[in-house]
């Protein structure tokens, strides 16, 4: 069963992040993320985290992926401050911009 996933809009630099982001997510996604992020390499990412109800390292990874692929920061939007608090303990928050 699929308890979570990244959404990727074809159209624009965009992201929607649902349920459980974890390891499994990751693995599942990564070959279509790298596509995307090159597919909208000059694009700023945005990614919409408002339906995330769970991140760990295999999430973080995801993230971390697209700040090393694009040249300006990802934009994250609707970020729970449970996700917020651990950007900060894991040191990444500064490498993305938060939105609303």
């Amino acid at each position: 069963m699929i308890h979570g996933g990244v959404r990727i809009d074809p159209e624009r630099a965009h992201w929607t992040m649902w349920g459980e982001i974890d390891g499994a997510v990751q693995k599942r996604v990564e070959t279509q993320v790298a596509d995307h992020l090159r597919r909208t390499a000059g694009e700023p990412l945005t990614v919409d985290l408002g339906q995330v109800t769970f991140i760990d390292s295999g999430g973080l990874r995801l993230l971390y992926t697209a700040v090393e692929s694009k040249p300006t920061p990802p934009v994250l939007v609707d970020a729970s401050s449970r996700i917020l608090d651990l950007l900060r303990i894991t040191g990444v928050d500064r490498l993305f911009v938060l939105g609303d």
